[in-house]
């Protein structure tokens, strides 16, 4: 019997997209799927169409709460989630025709908790592709891709791996990228991570978003509970997969924020934000910054990925160092 696979969709205000995703997903090769919309509160024409859609296909399980947020969104979903694995859809982005056929395959293949597939990221009108092929993961030895594709879309997870270690996405006021921490765990945890060499899940940017808006002081706030609760648990739970590389994708996102997505972020901010990585890495940040410079050469990652790891790496040691002297 063919493996049911839950793809949940977190929907707000998303009536410009929605039908190109859901029909996305209800045509997929791989039939024996439950497609879970969580409708986040919207006030546009979101709910219209979902109960369009809702009407004409039983594979779809429609429900509407208040506005709570996305991660609220896809925690009452995997409630509502029936499924042998679970992935998660955007609903402004869209998935190929064989997008999940391709990742049961090879998950039911290598008895993987997590599998990875590649993303096509597009600009509203489908032009300017830009597309990120994972290439092999060999634990221990080549884990770059897990943490090169950090988000929890374009990943399909073993339910029973979600639930041994009770994942759950955390709401935070203000904050985004709370998916991230979620990645991270599963790069550290998962059972026999695989690749899918293909790119059908299609990110959509798009220029209203608060990644392309350059009037905006801070384009929103680090996942400060979340991370915690993260890197509090790997610690408790002790990696199954590389530590090296889980500390990489740890300076990675971390030097992310502190010279991208902070570059415009107020004062107070970025000292909050500092004093969060001095508190929270002091115990680790020796053997993290040893493990970097093992792996550092070999390790797969863009130069300019490097070099943010180094400035960061840098940074910090100064700041360790004044902090004791």
């Amino acid at each position: 019997m063919n493996p049911l696979v839950s793809v949940i969709v977190p929907l707000y205000n998303c009536g410009e997209y929605i039908e190109k995703c859901m029909t996305s997903i209800l045509k997929q090769s791989y039939r024996h799927i439950e497609a879970i919309v969580i409708n986040d509160g919207s006030t546009d024409n979101s709910d219209q169409i979902m109960r369009h859609f809702a009407g004409q296909d039983p594979r779809i399980k429609y429900m509407f709460q208040s506005n709570h947020g996305v991660a609220h969104a896809r925690n009452a979903a995997l409630q509502a989630a029936a499924g042998n694995y679970i992935l998660f859809v955007d609903a402004d982005d869209y998935i190929g025709i064989h997008y999940i056929r391709d990742m049961i395959e090879c998950a039911e293949k290598n008895g993987s908790d997590l599998v990875i597939a590649g993303f096509t990221m597009e600009d509203e009108g489908g032009k300017n592709r830009t597309v990120l092929l994972p290439q092999n993961y060999e634990r221990f030895h080549n884990e770059v891709w897990a943490y090169r594709l950090s988000a929890c879309c374009g990943r399909m997870y073993r339910r029973d791996f979600w639930d041994k270690y009770q994942i759950q996405f955390v709401q935070e006021e203000g904050a985004r990228a709370e998916d991230i921490p979620i990645t991270l765990f599963a790069n550290a945890m998962a059972g026999n991570i695989a690749v899918v060499s293909s790119a059908e899940y299609y990110y959509v940017q798009h220029m209203s978003s608060a990644m392309h808006n350059r009037e905006q002081k801070v384009l929103f706030l680090f996942p400060y509970t979340a991370f915690r609760m993260m890197y509090n648990k790997v610690a408790e739970c002790k990696p199954y997969n590389s530590k090296p590389f889980f500390y990489m994708g740890i300076l990675k996102f971390l030097a992310q924020f502190e010279f991208v997505i902070y570059r415009r972020a107020s004062r107070a901010e970025k000292k909050r934000f500092r004093l969060y990585v001095q508190q929270l890495l002091q115990d680790d940040y020796a053997e993290m910054a040893d493990s970097w410079k093992q792996i550092r050469r070999t390790c797969g990652l863009p130069l300019s990925h490097k070099a943010a790891i180094d400035l960061f790496v840098l940074k910090y040691r100064v700041l360790y160092a004044r902090q004791i002297g």
